[in-house]
């Protein structure tokens, strides 16, 4: 259990985050999951966005299985980019790409659900329409995601800082 204790934790705090007010697409869900790709194993990079979509859609409620696919496949992008981008090192100004990257896989993911999903003309210019509407949504994944991930993985760097010189345990 205490090995996977961190993972719960996230899981707990995202869930949260997920369902207090909260402006439109500004939940630390996606730095979550950049933070579990780029620092936990693969199980726990996958379980961790998965989990918390899957409880707090308990909550909410789900909605349209097309839309929720390509919302979840969305949220699975983000830890499979920070895993092939930061893995090694998250302060060589890569995180900020990696946020930019994975809010932009979003978008074009969770948009194109919701096309294909019958809200808008299955045809190009339904796509088009489809990508324009989300636009001031992605401007706000990206400032929420990016602000997030700033404090999550400074925060885990003090962590583990004060865990190397004694005072916390990880």
């Amino acid at each position: 259990m205490k090995r996977y204790s961190l993972e719960l934790f996230l899981i707990a705090l995202a869930t949260i985050a997920r369902l207090i007010p909260h402006p439109w697409n500004f939940t630390p869900l996606g730095s979550f999951a950049i933070y579990a790709g780029a620092k936990r194993p693969v199980l726990s990079a996958i379980l961790v966005p998965l989990s918390v979509l899957f409880i707090s859609d308990l909550y909410v409620g789900f909605y349209n299985p097309i839309v929720m696919v390509f919302v979840y496949l969305g949220f699975l992008a983000m830890p499979t980019i920070a895993r092939l981008f930061l893995k090694s090192n998250w302060k060589q100004g890569r995180w900020l790409a990696v946020v930019g990257l994975g809010a932009v896989v979003f978008y074009l993911l969770s948009n194109f659900g919701v096309w294909a999903a019958g809200y808008y003309p299955p045809t190009l210019a339904g796509l088009i329409a489809a990508y324009f509407a989300g636009l001031p949504f992605l401007g706000i994944s990206f400032i929420g995601d990016a602000f997030y991930t700033f404090v999550i993985f400074n925060v885990s760097e003090i962590v583990e800082k004060r865990s190397a010189w004694g005072g916390v345990s990880a």
